[in-house]
């Protein structure tokens, strides 16, 4: 029987009273879990920001977006084209008189038996199919008497990636199809290529393509040409008429570059923006002052700083360009930096492989050693130098997934938001403990006063018993 409260009037909402008046010393511990975790998020997010800077700075090394070339066709399209950074500037006028064809071999209507396949009245059933490609390579195919007219193709099919043949079914014929362009030797022969109407056929022989560039007549196997014209690559897909022509201009492609330095910007300033945020000490006077959850963090200032620094260096990194002002990027007062595109461009134009040199390139070091018999031994390395790869080392220290300096905070709150865990488990036993041991007092209590009644009780009603004598 649980007496506690019935005497002493301590029940226990008077014990919940205590227990939360002992709870609320524990809060702190909660606020400094939060506080941790925060903190920790807050890193986290940095670390995604100069993570996207990271590959913002690396899409400006490679080596065609400063180099990259543009190409627009006027007049009639019987073809596509695409330049890499080797194309030269300039204009050509293209004439595609003949696309290029596979080489075909049709053979006749096959009539199959009752089930589909090849057994016939005739008793034709194993046997050998051979497919002489060129002069000197043949390919032997063995049927039997189950074999339809479609496992008869995907027997041929399979030996596509060696023979160079593609069979196909129309109106219960075998097609074969080289799969190459232009004149190509092709012919069947074996014990069944009469029954499937293959035997004696003539190959209707593939053509080359034939088109011309500034009158000159060029002729190729494939309607894919990429050897005419240096760092261009055409694709023919039908023919001019008489008299018809398509101009096709080859213009430097500014705007890769460009849009490459703005996401570099944007990225910067985004980056830049939410280290603010972090550091604001917001209004102390306010009531519910809101400040960052980094204020005061002297790793993330330092941050803030030599990003700002790196921005803003005029190390022309063996080149006459003295930093990014050069290249229109410029830095406000209050750590902004805005982008003109046209003073980019103008340093393209007049030379772009001084922009690139700026960015990013490359030097070959050799170091020489002796191996352990004493001969010498050169080695060679490949370095990568300018603002991109500065500045991508830079970033690295802190966003490395082995020992950067992000990794070893958001490591750092690990250990103490574990720490606290511990701390509040602790608590919360003590606190457990220290209810139980309320209930045992105040019951306790109870039941010395309920005692105390009983004996009193007991003790009046002995002495009303001596005074009726």
């Amino acid at each position: 029987m649980n007496v506690m409260g019935l005497y002493s009037g301590i029940d226990m909402s008077m014990v919940d009273k205590l227990m939360e008046a002992e709870a609320a010393k524990g809060v702190r511990f909660t606020q400094q879990k939060e506080n941790y975790t925060k903190s920790q998020n807050a890193w986290r997010d940095m670390n995604t920001r100069l993570d996207t800077l990271h590959k913002r700075l690396e899409d400006l090394q490679k080596p065609d977006v400063f180099n990259s070339k543009s190409v627009r066709l006027t007049g009639s399209d019987k073809f596509t084209v695409t330049a890499n950074s080797s194309a030269s500037i300039g204009n050509y006028r293209v004439q595609v008189s003949r696309l290029a064809t596979q080489t075909r071999l049709v053979g006749n209507e096959v009539s199959l038996g009752p089930e589909g396949t090849i057994r016939t009245p005739l008793g034709l059933d194993e046997g050998t199919l051979i497919l002489n490609v060129g002069q000197d390579k043949s390919f032997e195919i063995e049927l039997d008497e189950t074999d339809s007219l479609r496992s008869i193709s995907d027997k041929i099919n399979r030996t596509t990636e060696k023979s160079g043949i593609r069979s196909n079914i129309v109106d219960n014929r075998l097609i074969l199809t080289h799969e190459k362009h232009g004149d190509r030797e092709l012919s069947v022969t074996g014990e069944h290529a009469e029954f499937l109407g293959l035997a004696g056929m003539e190959a209707e022989k593939g053509k080359d393509a034939v088109f011309s560039i500034d009158g000159l007549e060029v002729t190729r196997s494939s309607n894919t040409i990429n050897d005419v014209i240096e760092g261009l690559t055409f694709s023919l897909t039908s023919v001019h008429g008489d008299n018809e022509s398509t101009t096709l201009s080859v213009t430097e492609n500014l705007n890769r570059a460009a849009d490459a330095v703005q996401k570099l910007v944007e990225q910067y300033n985004s980056t830049q923006s939410f280290i603010r945020t972090q550091l604001s000490v917001g209004d102390p006077s306010a009531e519910n002052n809101q400040a960052g959850t980094l204020t005061g963090d002297g790793t993330l200032m330092r941050l803030q700083s030599s990003l700002r620094s790196m921005m803003t260096s005029q190390e022309a990194h063996g080149t006459s360009i003295r930093g990014l002002q050069d290249l229109g990027v410029t830095i406000d007062r209050n750590g902004t930096a805005s982008f003109d595109r046209s003073k980019l461009d103008k340093q393209i134009r007049e030379n772009p492989n001084e922009v690139s040199k700026f960015f990013s390139s490359t030097n070959t070091l050799t170091e020489t050693t002796e191996d352990e018999e004493g001969n010498p031994v050169t080695n060679t390395r490949t370095e990568r130098t300018g603002f991109t790869s500065s500045m991508r080392s830079f970033v690295n220290q802190y966003i490395s997934s082995t020992d950067g300096i992000i990794k070893s905070r958001r490591d750092t709150y690990d250990r103490m938001i574990r720490d606290v865990n511990d701390r509040i488990t602790r608590f919360e036993e003590r606190l457990e403990m220290r209810k139980d041991r309320y209930i045992k007092q105040f019951t306790a209590l109870d039941t010395a006063m309920m005692r105390a009644e009983s004996q009193m009780d007991f003790m009046f009603s002995q002495l009303n018993m001596n005074q009726g004598k």
